[in-house]
Formats: structure tokens, C-alpha cells, sequence
């Protein structure tokens, strides 16, 4: 598996030049799923599903964004910590552009928490327009 997290700077820059030129972000949130869940099953489902995706493939996986847009979840509830739409469009955009950076050119955002759904649309549409 090509873990981001794992590999040196050197092993990354191979990567594209050894015709791998596809990342996957795992996108999920850190909030409140009530009383019998921990704050991260979101950010934890991004990443073993990826982890899955992997190893069965020749993509590169990047580190978890372990926050998404959950504003809507209140802070009534202790434990989430939720990004505003804005925050999350601007901060996948830059991650994106890094990646491309780095020489990869296909970028899968995995995304398991449903109202991260618009930002990111807006986010891949901004470097799709910047890298296509």
C-alpha cells in the first residue's frame, strides 16, 4: 500500500514517475453520533475504506481529513468540531493543489459524511478549472 503518512518525500516523488498518478483523500467528521458511537466512526469509515482501496490498487492514499461540515449537528452536543462550508472548500482546494504538485493528476475525494457533500463538490470543481 502507498501510504502517504508512511512514505518519504523521495518515495512519493517516485510514485508519478512509475505511472501512478491517482491520490485518495478519506474525508469524514469528527462529531457527536449520540451515546453509543465515538466522535471519529465518520473519519474512521473514510479510512478503512480507503486502506481497503489501497491495497487492492495502485492509488496513493493520502492522510484522513478528519473534520467536514457538520454545523448543522449544533453545539449542544460536546464533541463535534465541524468546519464552515468555506473552510472545508478551501482547504481540500489546497490540498489538491499540492497532490497535483506532487505530480499526481487524478484526485479521489472519499467522502462518508453526507453534508460535506456541497463544499467538496466545490472544492473538486475549483481544481478541476485549475488543473484540468
Amino acid at each position: 500500500m502507498n501510504d502517504w503518512y508512511q512514505m518519504t518525500w523521495q518515495e512519493v516523488g517516485q510514485l508519478p514517475a512509475q505511472g501512478m498518478d491517482c491520490a485518495m483523500l478519506p474525508v469524514g467528521a469528527t462529531e457527536q453520533h449520540g451515546p453509543h458511537m465515538g466522535c471519529g466512526m465518520d473519519a474512521e469509515i473514510a479510512l478503512q475504506l480507503c486502506r481497503a482501496v489501497a491495497a487492492e490498487t495502485d492509488v496513493a492514499l493520502l492522510p484522513t481529513l478528519p473534520y467536514g461540515c457538520s454545523i448543522g449537528h449544533s453545539q449542544r452536543w460536546p464533541g463535534t468540531l465541524a468546519l464552515q462550508p468555506k473552510t472545508l472548500i478551501d482547504l481540500v482546494k489546497q490540498i489538491g493543489d499540492w497532490v497535483y504538485a506532487s505530480g499526481f493528476r487524478r484526485l479521489f475525494i472519499i467522502n462518508t459524511h453526507v453534508t460535506n457533500f456541497a463544499p467538496l463538490r466545490c472544492a473538486l470543481e475549483m481544481l478541476r478549472a485549475e488543473h484540468d
